[in-house]
């Protein structure tokens, strides 16, 4: 062979490459790209350690309801190095979410809240004593513990309350209660929609709002206000969508986040390529 035919040779090689460097980059800018799990948010779906492939094409099914979602933090303290996240989107823009002490309610489904969800409980000052002993007895954390004008409260898991009341006497039974939850209702934001902002509402979508708006909103009493006017309808410029979590003690989703935006989602997880346990390799995510 020629040296001139080896030179075109190796240009052939040369091209050939680059031009497969460029189809693999572009399809993992703008359409799959692999993710490592960080967390056990989405046990058992998903295990710390397993290697996804994401579809990042967002279209009307991506984010698709009920699907593993890879996403990013919205909160204007994440801007820098936003942490990524994958959670259950349970929301869709427009939906109706009721929640309640029971667990969330989508449109009219309910979902129960998880056995380690934490609820707030209070104790009478007359049993503090006895209560924080068995607490102690049993490792448990006084979550929360504070104190008010009609006694204290904490936070428990619904088993760490079954292990103190098998601990306490029954004469003290009464004196340890679930602190009532006022059910309130959420409405997703959707693109161009008029939203109601209420006190319930605001809680949820004021990271979102803060993006959108920046140093010209103001959150004061449960109200919104932009150049010192009360604004009680929003128009968000995107739609937004709820995560939860499968896992509740490792979960970091809405119920810390609020709605996510539409520009944080990433997109719905498609299969585990590579894990620890070998039947979970190649296997689609739901």
């Amino acid at each position: 062979m020629s040296v001139q035919s080896k030179s075109r040779s190796w240009i052939s090689w040369a091209i050939a490459f680059a031009v497969a460097f460029l189809v693999v980059g572009l399809v993992r800018f703008f359409w799959i790209e692999s993710y490592r799990i960080s967390t056990d948010a989405m046990n058992e779906s998903l295990y710390r350690g397993d290697y996804v492939l994401a579809d990042k094409w967002l279209s009307s099914g991506n984010p698709g309801r009920n699907r593993v979602v890879l996403f990013t933090s919205p909160l204007l303290r994440d801007s820098v190095a936003r942490p990524l996240f994958v959670s259950r989107c349970i929301g869709m823009p427009g939906d109706t979410i009721r929640v309640t002490g029971e667990g969330y309610e989508i449109n009219g489904r309910q979902i129960p809240h998880s056995p380690r969800a934490l609820k707030t409980y209070r104790v009478r000052p007359a049993i503090a004593s006895p209560f924080l002993s068995a607490l102690q007895k049993l490792d448990i954390p006084a979550r929360d513990w504070q104190r008010d004008s009609i006694g204290f409260s904490l936070s428990l898991t619904g088993f760490e309350e079954y292990q103190v009341r098998e601990e306490l006497p029954d004469a003290m039974d009464s004196c340890f209660a679930l602190q009532p939850m006022a059910p309130y209702t959420l409405v997703v934001p959707q693109k161009d929609r008029a939203y109601r902002l209420d006190a319930a509402s605001l809680i949820a979508c004021k990271e979102a709002i803060r993006t959108e708006l920046g140093t010209k909103a103001v959150f004061r009493e449960g109200k919104l206000f932009v150049d010192g006017k009360e604004i009680t309808f929003f128009f968000f410029s995107q739609d937004h969508y709820w995560m939860l979590s499968d896992h509740a003690d490792e979960a970091v989703d809405s119920r810390h986040l609020g709605f996510i935006p539409r520009d944080h989602i990433v997109g719905n997880v498609l299969f585990c390529w590579f894990s620890r346990e070998k039947q979970r390799c190649l296997k689609p995510v739901y």
